[in-house]
């Protein structure tokens, strides 16, 4: 919810503030599921406020819908106002009644009331979309529309439709695969505004400028994703399934990755279990004594296995400028992990405490 609706509750006739505190706090639309903003429009001499401005998500626009309470009967459903003319204005009661049931039979006492009323006008905004797209039924985007649902690749439910007066947009959601990812990127799930989707938004008749637009979590999780070119012959039926798949391949890596991170990870700490200081899913940090020099080793796996390990050796005792002294290896050599790292470390204590008079090394495991 954003901190402007919220602020505006107290501000709102405490007979319609549930209604839009419902919507605001439960109701979610489009095809990533976002939360309802509201709009101030205007204020009643007493301060009162019954007349307000919704921004429901739909395709990539930001649809502005009047909502006007009247105060002298506050248990009447209230008005709307559309910022498409064309929707519902030709349309009668009996049609009205049968497709919005919920402003038929405003339940006053409901707090949900309203939020059940824009979820079924939302609904039929679609449906209304759809009616001006089939209107010319000669067009690419037409085309490209009935060829997707034709195919069953993408069912209607998947996929967003705007009529604007020179451009179509469609809004599709992607049948990837998601489900393991929340298991590895956990933190952050609180900021993500609606679920875990990756949508495309494709635009006619200028359809090479394709958009991807991934959630908080699948953006955290794939980085920069390229989408692959599409050419103006390019047709939707052939390029849904082809970025459907990049993306499955990619959330397939990621997965294999993390896994070979997480086992490498658990290796360290039971080998030296003795030894640990501290771990998380990403790095660990170990405490091991060479001939009376201590030393931290700080194993760090952010971007393993496409890079190596960046390995840290601090010093516990020796200090440079106020810090603990300390080493990085950029580079680490995992078949020949425990060798190298010793090797690294006598040259590191030697940088601390001068030459040794033995050569003696002490096992990581003691």
């Amino acid at each position: 919810m954003g901190t402007e609706a919220f602020g505006y509750f107290k501000n709102l006739s405490p007979a319609f503030r549930p209604y839009v505190q419902t919507l605001c706090e439960e109701l979610k639309l489009g095809l990533c599921k976002t939360k309802i903003d509201v709009e101030r429009i205007s204020c009643l001499p007493d301060g009162e406020e019954c007349q307000f401005r919704l921004l429901l998500p739909y395709c990539s626009k930001k649809l502005k819908w009047e909502i006007l309470f009247d105060v002298s009967i506050p248990w009447f459903a209230p008005d709307f106002k559309f910022d498409d003319e064309s929707f519902l204005i030709s349309e009668d009661e009996n049609f009205l009644e049968e497709k919005v049931p919920s402003l038929a039979k405003w339940n006053e006492s409901d707090p949900r009331a309203l939020s059940n009323v824009i979820f079924e006008l939302v609904n039929l905004y679609k449906s209304h979309q759809i009616r001006k797209l089939s209107e010319d039924d000669s067009s690419r985007a037409y085309f490209e529309y009935s060829a997707l649902l034709g195919d069953s690749l993408i069912s209607e439910s998947n996929i967003e439709v705007w009529v604007g007066t020179h451009v179509v947009e469609f809004l599709i959601k992607l049948n990837v695969d998601v489900g393991r990812l929340s298991e590895l990127y956990s933190d952050g799930i609180e900021e993500n505004p609606g679920i875990d989707t990756a949508l495309l938004l494709v635009r006619y008749p200028n359809s090479t400028n394709a958009e991807l637009i991934l959630s908080p979590l699948l953006n955290k999780a794939l980085g920069n994703i390229s989408l692959p070119q599409m050419h103006p012959s390019t047709v939707l039926m052939d390029y849904v399934p082809m970025v459907t798949e990049l993306l499955n391949r990619k959330i397939h890596d990621v997965l294999v990755n993390e896994k070979l991170k997480r086992d490498l990870l658990a290796f360290l700490v039971v080998k030296y279990e003795g030894a640990i200081l501290e771990h998380d899913i990403n790095s660990a940090a170990f405490l091991f004594e060479i001939n009376d020099f201590h030393w931290i080793l700080t194993v760090e796996l952010g971007q393993f296995p496409e890079k190596s390990p960046i390995l840290t050796l601090r010093s516990v005792y020796h200090s440079s400028k106020g810090k603990p002294k300390y080493k990085v290896l950029s580079s680490c050599p995992l078949n020949n992990f425990e060798e190298y790292v010793e090797q690294q470390v006598e040259l590191f204590k030697n940088e601390c405490k001068g030459s040794v008079t033995s050569s003696q090394l002490v096992s990581l495991e003691n």
